[in-house]
């Protein structure tokens, strides 16, 4: 199924705009294409990476992009003079088959984090199935980095109105969801309570894995009350060129990433968190969960345990959630049937509105009209609008 990305234009030129993103991979770009070779752009956007190696001398160009953003490509790159060498693919990479496989790869289809969504995934299938043998891949890799955070802003999201209010009602129910959900902030050096920790580096030439599970021990080194752990991330495009949206740096488009504590915690220099953070890929989106013991750094004693996870902050029913769980058995449902039933008569030659009378027919009790039918059918097939189906 073709999946958007619910940018809109002004966000794909925030990141265009961002001067640290855009001038690494511009330049890394540079550097990896040579005249006449072939690139493919994933999570095209509207082209801009496209663009850019068509004006450094590329000879074939495939842009590849499920959004609409993907219809601005070819306007694009005519208003460029480069019209003739892209090549527009509305879909996902996964489902796309070359005629030749590519020189240079170039995506960018992180969320806040690099495992976002089917990053991980896509890039694995792009490295196996697209790429030449020793073809450039941008970017290489990322590390991912956290540190003890000192957040209030962030955190007061997790506070207000759950416990603190101005209307004297109890809605402190809301605080047990609140908490589990990640905060994307940008922080600076002054925030953190300890050193960063290299949580993991995700090498994109070797990855095949889109799971982490990693455990950490994070030390104060000073005095503070800290509200989670915040994660960022370094980027490396290309040897010599990379970014970061770390506390040192100016703020990018991601953002970073607070996951907070159940409560504030002041802690003193020398106080340990021991935590485990692990994050599981289900039905194309990430859970993230996050386990930590706050040590006394004098005594030795647990003084907190925590036990954090995005699952928990959901209020989602939990009959939606449980297909999410590796282990859930699926049934069929009246909808999934009248579903099945309309995807298994595309192919044979039949009419919209003839699969629409043969859904009547199958399902009389579920449709009033023919209308109705032809509705549902095309319900249906919209969802596999722009693919190959």
């Amino acid at each position: 199924m073709v999946r958007v990305s619910g940018y809109d234009i002004t966000d794909y030129g925030d990141m265009v705009d961002c001067r640290p993103r855009m001038s690494a991979y511009a330049e890394a770009l540079k550097r990896a294409v040579a005249p006449g070779c072939t690139v493919i752009d994933i999570g095209a956007g509207f082209g801009v990476f496209a663009l850019l190696a068509c004006k450094y001398g590329a000879g074939k160009v495939v842009a590849i992009e499920p959004d609409p953003s993907i219809e601005l490509v070819m306007p694009m790159a005519q208003a460029n003079g480069c019209a003739d060498r892209i090549t527009v693919v509305r879909g996902l990479s996964t489902e796309f088959t070359p005629d030749e496989k590519a020189d240079v790869i170039v995506s960018d289809i992180r969320g806040t984090m690099p495992l976002f969504e089917n990053h991980i995934e896509t890039i694995v299938d792009a490295r196996e199935r697209l790429l030449k043998p020793g073809g450039a891949q941008l970017p290489l890799r990322d590390t991912i980095r956290l540190a003890l955070a000192h957040a209030p802003d962030a955190y007061r999201l997790c506070e207000r109105p759950w416990s603190v209010n101005e209307y004297d009602l109890d809605l402190s129910l809301g605080h047990e969801f609140a908490v589990n959900i990640p905060r994307r902030t940008h922080l600076g050096t002054e925030a953190l309570l300890s050193d960063p920790f290299d949580l993991v580096t995700l090498d994109y030439r070797t990855i095949t894995d889109p799971g982490l599970d990693a455990t950490v021990e994070l030390v104060a080194t000073q005095d503070g009350v800290a509200h989670g752990l915040l994660n960022w991330f370094d980027a490396k495009i290309a040897e010599g060129f990379g970014y970061s949206n770390g506390p040192a740096r100016p703020e990018l488009v991601y953002g970073q990433n607070l996951l907070p504590f159940p409560e504030s915690v002041p802690m003193k220099a020398g106080d340990r968190v021991l935590a485990r953070i692990r994050g599981m890929l289900a039905g194309g989106i990430y859970i993230w969960s996050w386990q930590c013991k706050i040590v006394d750094g004098a005594t030795g004693e647990t003084r907190h345990s925590f036990n954090q996870s995005t699952f928990k902050g959901s209020i989602r029913p939990a009959a939606r959630l449980a297909p999410l769980e590796p282990g859930f058995v699926p049934t069929i449902s009246a909808k999934l049937q009248i579903d099945r039933d309309c995807l298994s008569m595309v192919g044979d030659g039949r009419s919209l509105c003839e699969i629409a009378d043969q859904l009547i027919e199958r399902h009389p009790d579920d449709f009033t009209s023919i209308d109705e039918a032809l509705g549902r059918v095309r319900t249906v097939l919209h969802r596999y609008a722009g693919s190959d189906q």
